[in-house]
């Protein structure tokens, strides 16, 4: 006989589109793995996971939610091997050296931080609101703004086209290295 066995989140109704289930609890179960073995899983990997929508299946936020925990889990005990093998020093020298690409990013003139979406009357993210969000997380690594990983995880900037736009790939790109960056510090 056999045996069901709970579901890792909430099942949605056949009337609402959640999560393939299967493709969920394979990908939690490698990533157990990975954290019980001790050999980690990249950050990246936890961050680029995407799951077919169906009718019924996980809730998508439950699983999104889970996601970012896990992320913060695998970035928590990366830390935490390499404090205990170099030290502390070393782990924020490293961060440090991690975030300067970024910081030369944010350096630059407002407006030219990124560049514009490549094709004509492309749409991408507003450069005014990229912008402030640049100068925030500057002052975030100066230690001057106190901002959690879950603020970049979850902004959203207004649509916009031309030469008002910053191409959307690229923004995301940098965000996703300064969540590793924020996931990191703990």
């Amino acid at each position: 006989m056999a045996t069901t066995s709970t579901p890792l989140f909430t099942l949605l109704s056949e009337s609402e589109q959640g999560y393939n289930r299967d493709e969920v609890d394979q990908f939690m179960a490698r990533a157990r793995h990975a954290y019980d073995s001790g050999r980690g899983m990249a950050l990246s990997e936890i961050r680029e996971a995407s799951f077919s929508m169906g009718p019924g299946g996980y809730n998508p936020a439950e699983v999104d939610a889970a996601l970012d925990r896990l992320e913060d889990a695998f970035a928590g005990a990366e830390r935490d091997r390499y404090i205990e093998q170099y030290g502390e020093d070393a782990w924020f020298e490293l961060l440090h050296e991690r975030s300067q690409p970024l910081r030369r990013r944010m350096e630059r003139g407002a407006g030219e931080r990124f560049r514009e979406p490549s094709h004509a009357g492309g749409i991408g993210y507003r450069k005014d609101e990229v912008d402030q969000l640049c100068q925030q997380l500057e002052q975030y690594l100066d230690g001057e703004n106190p901002m959690s990983v879950d603020e970049i995880r979850t902004i959203t900037f207004t649509s916009a086209t031309g030469s008002s736009a910053y191409d959307e790939a690229q923004v995301d790109a940098f965000l996703d290295k300064m969540t590793e960056i924020m996931a990191s510090v703990g």
